[in-house]
């Protein structure tokens, strides 16, 4: 199953209960998912869950004032903050 940012449109609060609730429900079919998400909250199920849940992301560099990825997967969570350097770039912030 691929699940790409279940509940967009919703407060924060409620899409990360509503999400954790659903990762909790689709562990009991023992089935392999993808659960795309950008909520960090919901990271913390990789310790609650060893062996079930992993954590991956894909990375981006900020080089030379542009923002780049690889596309490389990677074990845990993203650390670089593109969208504060997009928003800077852009004047917005």
């Amino acid at each position: 199953m691929l699940v790409d940012e279940i509940l967009r449109g919703t407060n924060s609060d409620d899409k990360s209960h509503g999400s954790e609730e659903f990762i909790r429900k689709i562990i009991s079919f023992n089935c392999l998912t993808l659960f795309a998400t950008h909520d960090l909250s919901l990271s913390v199920m990789e310790e609650q869950f060893p062996g079930v849940i992993e954590n991956y992301c894909f990375e981006s560099t900020i080089v030379n004032d542009e923002l780049s990825f690889d596309y490389k997967l990677r074990p845990g969570v993203a650390k670089n903050k593109n969208a504060s350097f997009l928003m800077k770039k852009m004047d917005i912030i």
